[in-house]
């Protein structure tokens, strides 16, 4: 799976109708928002063994544990080539304390909350903590 070369277009299309879509388990939380982002960028749903497999927290670990690596970190190494969260490119997958979301520069793009407003969130880069991050590939 490699980055279409019209990516970046692509990636800010299907990051704009999420700006105020609140958190839902297996349908808009991390997981699916971020394979949502590669597969805009991609054509390709690195995560379609998930979709419509789970609906609270405790089915996500469930489907984490049959249908991944048993955590989410180890689920995107075996689909992703690990990198360091420093080195993360914009479009690429970054964690950062548990919340998995899209390298957008300097930022990361992220579903969660800022006071009473629900939907896509901004975490600066000099904020992340604990975080990994993956390479979605560019083409040749």
């Amino acid at each position: 799976m490699y980055r279409k070369p019209d990516w970046d277009a692509r990636l800010a299309a299907y990051l704009e109708p999420l700006r105020l879509r609140p958190f839902a388990w297996g349908s808009h939380d991390c997981c699916i928002f971020a394979a949502g982002a590669v597969e805009a960028m991609t054509g390709v749903d690195p995560m379609p063994e998930f979709r419509g497999r789970y609906s609270t927290a405790i089915g996500s670990a469930r489907a984490l544990s049959r249908f991944g690596k048993g955590t989410l970190a180890a689920t995107l190494d075996d689909k992703f080539e690990p990198v360091p969260a420093a080195l993360a490119h914009r479009g690429d997958i970054v964690m950062t304390d548990g919340l998995l979301g899209i390298c957008w520069g300097a930022s990361l793009f992220a579903v969660g909350s800022e006071g009473e407003r629900e939907g896509l969130v901004m975490i600066e880069r000099r904020r992340w903590t604990n975080a990994r991050g993956w390479r979605v590939q560019y083409g040749f």
